[in-house]
């Protein structure tokens, strides 16, 4: 009787055991299920404010407020050898910044932008 009451206990050691693995291993399983979402949805969450930063940068050529826009420097020294009443130029930044929802995740982009006009207007002849 003594046997069957050891051999009882040390199964039900043995089950325990058991058990506290396969707990260990599903917890361990789910916080590496977690943490592949997360870095998904921060991949994506990326992707988006890269393409609203692209899709500002093409906005740009075409019509956007100067407020998103900070001057750098007027003319570069690459075009100093045309004339300020000849070519206006702005070495321009456009910064994008994006924040989510749940405010887990902030990415910013910054981009250098090089603006060029050419203004309407008599050419002085050199003779």
């Amino acid at each position: 009787m003594r046997q069957s009451g050891m051999a009882l206990i040390s199964a039900l050691i043995f089950l325990l055991v058991m058990l506290l693995i396969v707990s260990a291993n599903l917890f361990i399983s789910q916080m590496s299920i977690k943490s592949a979402q997360s870095a998904q949805r921060q991949l994506l969450f990326e992707q988006q404010a890269l393409t609203l930063h692209l899709n500002s940068v093409t906005d740009t050529t075409s019509d956007i407020s100067e407020a998103e826009l900070t001057v750098v420097s007027r003319c570069p020294a690459s075009y100093a050898v045309w004339s300020d009443t000849l070519v206006q130029c702005d070495l321009l930044t456009l910064t994008t910044s994006l924040l989510s929802d749940d405010s887990r995740f902030a990415t910013s982009y910054s981009s250098m932008l090089l603006r060029q006009q050419i203004v309407d207007g008599e050419v002085l002849s050199a003779d």
